[in-house]
């Protein structure tokens, strides 16, 4: 947590306190705001309806979005599967941070993203990528500044914590993964393939 950058920290935070301010509206049902309209007293909705939130910064700039579904991300592409979530962007406008449901596989999903690197525009950004599958599943997937990934932190479907470390190994035409359980250190070779 102490490598973690100012901002970061700060969008953790009101990230959890955005979570909690849900969890105790669900709570304590709030009733409908009594309001002076032109009409006398015409009743104010406590709760805005819409497919989508944009929060934009001081200078008109997207910040963070929300939506059903949440956008394409801006510069990159189309989403691999449309989800429901919230995404954070930088002041240039790529995606940094991103939660979301996916209606297609049941997963809920947040990704922590690196800084755009223009020298490499198509390269995937993402470093840390956590999971709660359809299944009831979770895994936390490490991505590396080659886009590799070099392990995973893993609920196995025998219900036991898996830490996995791979070693992508090209001139030697292999993948070595090393799993880590309570039931001891076992260290798989496989061929690689591209």
């Amino acid at each position: 947590m102490r490598n973690l950058d100012r901002t970061t920290k700060i969008l953790l935070g009101l990230l959890v306190v955005g979570v909690w301010c849900l969890l105790i509206q669900s709570v304590f049902q709030v009733s409908p705001a009594e309001a002076s309209g032109p009409n006398g007293g015409e009743q104010t909705p406590q709760v805005i309806r819409a497919r989508g939130l944009v929060i934009v910064d001081e200078q008109n700039r997207e910040r963070i979005i929300m939506g059903a579904p949440v956008p394409d991300p801006p510069h990159i592409g189309k989403r691999i599967n449309p989800a429901h979530g919230m995404i954070i962007l930088d002041h240039n406008g790529y995606e940094r941070f991103g939660v979301g449901i996916m209606d297609n596989n049941g997963q809920m999903a947040m990704g922590f993203d690196a800084p755009h690197d223009p020298a490499n525009p198509k390269k995937n950004a993402e470093r840390l990528h956590f999971i709660a599958d359809g299944k009831g599943g979770a895994m936390i997937r490490f991505l590396n500044r080659q886009t590799g990934v070099p392990g995973w932190i893993r609920l196995g479907d025998d219900d036991k914590l898996y830490f996995e470390f791979i070693d992508v190994q090209k001139d030697k035409n292999k993948v070595v993964k090393r799993q880590l359980s309570m039931d001891g250190d076992k260290t798989v070779e496989q061929p690689f393939k591209q």
